[in-house]
């Protein structure tokens, strides 16, 4: 066995689960270590509110900088009895690694980090990096803006590469130029000290109706969202963005399928690719409210609360859509409680910048094929924080071990081992592609 693919499995034996601390420090100091004898160069384990972020730079003397960020914690491995093998038992099986992390993230980063390593003992590597491993992009990377804003002169840099890509169901590598942005809130009505027997309904309110006509407020049946200013930010698609949607390769049988359920709102390829991508929403993840249990019980509830995710696209500030968020509440009689749980910045790059160029040619030789060039997720990560805060041009989701069997956040998540060698190999290319290019 290799050096690339032992460090791989060693990495994924160690628990980091985020959401509860488990194995978190073992897997810093596990990088840290991993960094320091691999690459040759300082690693440091910075400390935050939270979980540590990993750090570390080499330096050789180049004209661009990189930074390269990756997570190294992992979702919790619930439900246990639906894995094949031990979830942290990095059981390799036909030519597939088992492991809570495999795909999501732990694969991707110790790809990159080799890709360097080779790069470094070739002496061909022609571009600065810095190295930010984050330990909470699984819990909403709560501590990371406070870590950039105290750390923004040292991470600092021309270009970033973020994790999240990976290969599509094709096999095709995915190049991400983009996120959506994200407020998410928990919305609470709390109208008395306990529940009461309904027969006192004809003289209180009944906090889960009062709730349920909030929310109806905030988005109409088609999914339209009804805050008052909501849209007025919103960047129009330019004919860029337009051609790389037409262009979007999506089966729409196969997505129904992927998905689980059966029907979706549009039944138009283009619509569908259109309104995953580029459409702002109001999403309610969950509401309770009552009793639910067996049999009948007759009550009042005296609270009721909901969460709620707002996903966001450029021009949207998430900090102003909240604003909008408690005025519409306050227009329309809401006295509860409003508690966040996260605010992330939209993102959509250029696909002419030279990070883009990079990955879409160093993609094409590594793979034989066209990749899968996407305008921004349909979904989020940190990625607004190192172009809004530190002012970072160009950030693109690319280079990714995982596919659309990988089970990201399920059980039995697995990579294919080869998917691992490609991902350095591009990786390797796409660092020399990109030194070679202008800004």
């Amino acid at each position: 066995m290799d050096e690339e693919l032992y460090t791989l499995i060693e990495f994924l034996k160690i628990p980091s689960i985020s959401a509860t601390g488990e194995g978190i420090e073992n897997a810093a100091n596990f990088l840290k270590d991993t960094i320091e004898r691999t690459l040759g160069v300082k690693a440091y384990v910075d400390k935050t509110k939270g979980h540590p972020v990993v750090f570390s730079e080499i330096n050789v003397n180049a004209k661009k900088t990189l930074l390269v960020y990756n997570h190294y914690d992992v979702q919790p491995v619930d439900p246990i009895s639906e894995w094949k093998y031990p979830p942290f038992s990095a059981t390799i099986d036909n030519g597939k690694i088992y492991a809570r992390g495999a795909s999501d993230n732990k694969g991707t980063l110790i790809a990159r980090l080799f890709a360097i390593k080779h790069l470094l003992d070739k002496k061909e590597l022609n571009v600065n990096i810095k190295l930010l491993y984050e330990g909470e992009e699984e819990i909403g990377s709560i501590n990371l803006e406070d870590y950039i804003e105290k750390n923004e002169n040292k991470l600092k840099a021309d270009s970033v590469i973020m994790e999240g890509a990976g290969l599509d169901v094709k096999g095709r590598p995915q190049i991400i130029l983009g996120v959506k942005g994200l407020l998410y809130v928990e919305l609470i009505l709390d109208y008395g000290t306990r529940d009461l027997h309904s027969s006192n309904a004809p003289i209180v309110r009944n906090p889960c109706i009062d709730l349920m006509r909030i929310i109806t407020s905030l988005v109409d049946h088609e999914g339209r969202v009804l805050i008052e200013g909501f849209y007025d930010d919103v960047r129009p698609l330019n004919e860029e963005e337009k051609e790389l949607i037409r262009k979007y390769d999506l089966d729409v049988e196969q997505l129904k399928t992927a998905l689980g359920f059966k029907e979706l709102k549009y039944n138009d390829k283009e619509k569908i690719v259109e309104a995953l991508l580029t459409y702002s929403t109001c999403n309610v993840d969950g509401f309770e409210c009552g009793y639910t249990g067996k049999g009948s019980k007759t009550i009042v509830p005296h609270k009721a609360f909901a969460k709620l995710d707002f996903r966001l696209v450029p021009n949207q500030d998430p900090y102003k859509i909240y604003e909008l968020l408690k005025r519409h509440l306050e227009k329309n009689g809401f006295k509860g409680e409003i508690i966040t749980h996260g605010f992330e910045y939209p993102v959509r790059t250029s696909v002419n910048s030279p990070v883009v160029k990079a990955a879409i040619e160093a993609a094409r030789k590594i793979y034989n094929t066209e990749p899968q060039v996407i305008p921004n997720s349909p979904g989020t990560q940190p990625m607004g924080l190192f172009v809004h805060k530190l002012g970072i041009r160009d950030a693109v989701s690319a280079i990714g071990v995982g596919g659309y069997h990988s089970n990201a956040h399920a059980p039995n998540e697995n990579i294919n081992i080869e998917d691992f060698y490609k991902a350095i190999r591009h990786t390797e290319e796409f660092l020399k592609i990109y030194a070679s290019l202008n800004q």
